[in-house]
């Protein structure tokens, strides 16, 4: 990998870069960014040339994407196929099965509840194309000492003193089989000095007339 390719991955989250360089993503021409904030994700997509819809509610996160990719050097060629799509996943107008990469990172928990968080999840894996895969990191309560404190309908304040929706190991666990995903990774979770934690899903959408044996 040579200085430009690191520069594209600098800030891409480190999880994601290991399905890049598992070469998983090689095939990758439609992305879907759900939550794309500045867009630290969508470089290495963008220079090789897919077409990537970055989605966020916030017009801000919009600005800070133009700076960061501007930053890079990437010319009018390869932002050519980038598109911002202002609006939430629960109602944005994309279109459904079309995506062979959606990407959903620390994004879930800012759910306001159990049926946003479902509301939320089931909005963006509907976006994934059969055979596509599903990247997302969401806050979970595995291994977080101490004990995040309720405050109902999934939320909780965690010792970090940050509020969130938090999925449990069991949810974890339950969730692909809820959506009939394929799990191409086992759910993996990174604690942060014991003060919050993050998981991650790598899922794949069955191929057309494929069914998931469990």
């Amino acid at each position: 990998m040579n200085v430009p390719e690191l520069d594209l991955l600098r800030q891409t989250d480190i999880y994601l870069i290991d399905q890049i360089l598992k070469g998983r993503l090689d095939g990758v021409r439609r992305v879907v960014d759900v939550g794309a904030g500045s867009g630290r994700n969508l470089p290495w997509f963008v220079e090789r040339g897919a077409r990537v819809t970055a989605l966020d509610p916030r017009p801000e996160a919009f600005e800070a994407m133009d700076e960061y990719l501007q930053a890079l050097d990437l010319g009018p060629s390869a932002t050519a196929g980038l598109e911002r799509v202002l609006g939430r996943i629960e109602d944005a107008p994309l279109e459904r099965g079309s995506a062979d990469l959606v990407i959903c990172n620390a994004v879930l928990h800012f759910a306001a509840g159990a049926s946003g968080f479902e509301a939320m999840l089931r909005g963006a894996w509907g976006l994934v194309a059969p055979g596509g895969m599903f990247f997302a990191r969401l806050a979970s309560s595995v291994g977080v000492e101490g004990g995040p404190v309720p405050l109902g309908d999934g939320r909780f304040l965690l010792p970090d003193e940050s509020e969130r929706y938090l999925v449990d190991a069991r949810g974890l666990e339950e969730w692909p089989d809820r959506l009939g995903a394929e799990r191409l990774e086992p759910v993996k979770t990174t604690v942060v000095s014991g003060l919050r934690a993050m998981s991650t899903w790598v899922l794949r959408a069955p191929g057309d007339g494929e069914t998931i044996r469990r």
